[in-house]
């Protein structure tokens, strides 16, 4: 017995060790290896079947910013606006025309996207409901062609009201459905020098305009977006590093754009670099990873995010990933970012050097009208432009762009991709109806594009990965507990059993010795 506690102690130590070493090497290679088997982009996967089409639609909402004062403003009073919204849309994803290189090490394809406008998220709204917005077409183009040639300008004030359906404001009382996706008419049976105009619009091809069977015009913020792609991408599969999985490689075939302003050199400028991924997923094993990037054809940029902390989403723990101040802050050569600086709006509230101000980006090149990025509710914008309008009510904990990430997977559990679109209103030379305006940044609407991973995919992850975690995180420990209890627990009994045959022994010898004796006394 004294020996055998000698053995279980060694087992216990052996036990001890064993999940030691389970823990600290055998599972981790382990769970690495099985993490990067379901993270590769390998065809006939389930993970390639959830690239191909994601598994539920994002939610796409849009809040659009109602003009209460529309006559005021044209008077030259401040603007007030509310905020009407959310306006739900589920955005579909499908990729298609998929092709591997040879070393399958990377794939090519492009990606359309559908959106259906969803009823009972949006109730009490409607897509049909009546607002009062900026006219985005009509304004633009009237800034458009102030830049260009003062002589088309005074032509479009005389043909105003044919082009633009006798307006009496810089305001379009319109709905969601044909302001965001079925279109504003405009351009409508015109003649003479009017349809000539609309012709020269037409030409510049601009996404948001698009021509009708009979002639006429339209202007919708997202009909370009729906049933559409938005160009061919190629990404890393991951197949020979894993660090590279879903990492964007080309864009259209090339890895820079013609955006931003390059360097004066003629190089490329770090704006017109596309690198990141865009947004759907991310390579695994985040959790010493600071900072990310994301390229959205969208606004065509690059947008570096942060770790600010750790998050959880259902149960399942995550890091919480927030965009750098960079994204909207200060722009110009001080900050090393001058290269955003497109200088298209110099009419408007830039600074000096012909800036935006802080908190604002120029988007004029991407969208081909001079429209000016902000986060929602132009939260951290300048003071220059949040002071000259009334209706604002920036909020960090709504407004903010996050996604919070699964570590080991780099699956994005939840998160909001969170941006408003504005424009500058203004007076311009030779249109009458634009006389006693006031230079202001004008909010039209922001959207908030985001995941929130459903039911199924919080089983599925938790299920193949938490579970798992959990199970072997005990194994490990049980094997290290028992072991050291054993290893413990065995030398005390040892020693106990030792000093216990020490103290019976004496007595067994004078008993034998008695018993001796007395056999002796009756030979």
């Amino acid at each position: 017995m004294v020996q055998w506690t000698l053995i279980w102690a060694g087992i216990g130590a052996l036990m001890a060790a064993s999940g030691v070493l389970l823990g600290l090497v055998v599972f981790p290679r382990a769970v690495h290896e099985k993490i990067i088997e379901n993270t590769e982009l390998r065809q006939g996967t389930e993970q390639f079947k959830r690239f191909e089409a994601l598994p539920q639609p994002l939610d796409f909402k849009v809040y659009i910013f109602n003009v209460t004062n529309p006559y005021e403003v044209m008077q030259g009073r401040r603007p007030k606006v509310v905020e009407v919204g959310p306006y739900v849309y589920f955005q579909y994803r499908q990729k298609d025309n998929i092709r591997f290189s040879r070393d399958r090490s990377k794939v090519h394809f492009t990606q359309q996207q559908i959106y259906v406008f969803d009823a009972e998220s949006s109730y009490p709204l409607t897509d049909n409901d009546e607002l009062t917005v900026l006219n985005m077409h009509m304004n633009s183009i009237l800034q458009i062609a102030e830049d260009e040639t003062y002589d088309s300008l005074r032509l479009i004030n005389v043909e105003l009201n044919r082009i633009f359906g006798r307006p009496d404001t810089m305001f379009l009382r319109t709905t969601p459905k044909q302001f965001l996706f079925d279109g504003v008419p405009f351009c409508v049976n015109v003649i003479g020098i009017a349809k000539a105009i609309c012709k020269e619009i037409e030409k510049r091809n601009t996404k948001t305009i698009r021509t009708m069977p009979d002639g006429s015009l339209r202007f919708s913020f997202f009909s370009h977006k729906n049933m559409t792609d938005d160009g061919t991408f190629t990404i890393n599969t991951g197949i020979k590093d894993p660090a590279r999985t879903q990492m964007i490689e080309q864009w259209n075939g090339r890895t820079t754009l013609d955006v931003w302003n390059n360097r004066s050199s003629g190089l490329t400028s770090v704006c017109n670099k596309i690198h990141g991924t865009d947004g759907s997923g991310y390579p695994p094993f985040r959790a010493n990873v600071e900072r990310m990037t994301i390229f959205s054809t969208d606004i065509c940029r690059t947008v570096d995010i942060k770790m600010t902390g750790t998050s959880s989403y259902e149960g399942i723990p995550a890091l919480r990933y927030e965009i750098d101040n960079n994204f909207v802050h200060d722009v110009g050569l001080e900050y090393g970012n001058e290269c955003y600086c497109v200088n298209k709006i110099p009419k408007s509230i830039v600074k000096g050097n012909g800036c935006l101000y802080r908190g604002a980006l120029d988007l004029s090149n991407c969208f081909d009208a001079p429209v000016v990025l902000t986060l929602p509710h132009m939260l951290g914008a300048a003071e220059e432009y949040t002071a000259l309008i009334d209706g604002l009510a920036p909020d960090p904990d709504r407004h903010q762009i996050f996604v919070d990430v699964e570590p080991y997977t780099g699956t994005p559990l939840n998160g909001g991709k969170r941006v408003q679109f504005n424009m500058f209103l203004r007076r311009i030379d030779a249109i009458k109806l634009t006389d006693r305006l006031q230079p202001t940044l004008f909010p039209v609407i922001w959207i908030d594009e985001g995941i929130a991973l459903n039911e199924d995919m919080v089983k599925l992850i938790d299920d193949s990965l938490m579970k798992v975690l959990s199970l072997l995180d005990i194994v490990q420990w049980v094997l290290i507990g028992v072991g050291l209890a054993l290893a413990a627990l065995m030398p005390i009994v040892y020693f106990v059993k030792r000093r216990c045959q020490k103290s019976v022994s004496p007595a067994v010898t004078a008993t034998t010795s008695a018993a001796s004796l007395s056999t002796a006394g009756n030979k």
